[in-house]
């Protein structure tokens, strides 16, 4: 089954380095498509306050996984601002939709 990209409210500044987030909803749609969850979903990137947000799905393609979300300055993943983690896709997109907002990263700037 095709899924249309996932909709998100995204901030003017930030910048989609790439976007796989589709609307599959593990909840929603079953384990058919369990191929729509992987480790690389949506990276978003702010040059002016150099943030990114990294979304994937962990372990790929497992349904018992869950989606791990990312702040990271200066790309260094190995010491998240934020990190977050949920099956939720709800909560999720609900977190994407916060960090990008100016009045929440602007503590990082």
């Amino acid at each position: 089954m095709y899924y249309e990209l996932q909709p998100l409210r995204i901030q003017a500044g930030w910048r989609v380095e790439y976007n796989n987030f589709s609307e599959y909803d593990l909840d929603t749609h079953g384990e058919e498509d369990a191929y729509e969850l992987n480790e690389d979903l949506l990276l978003l990137y702010n040059e002016k306050a150099n943030l990114a947000i990294d979304l994937g799905w962990y372990p790929a393609h497992d349904t018992d996984g869950e989606y791990l979300l990312i702040l990271a300055k200066d790309f260094r993943w190995d010491c998240p601002l934020e990190k977050f983690s949920s099956k939720s896709k709800k909560e999720i997109i609900s977190r994407i939709e916060k960090w990008v907002c100016r009045d929440f990263f602007a503590k990082y700037i």
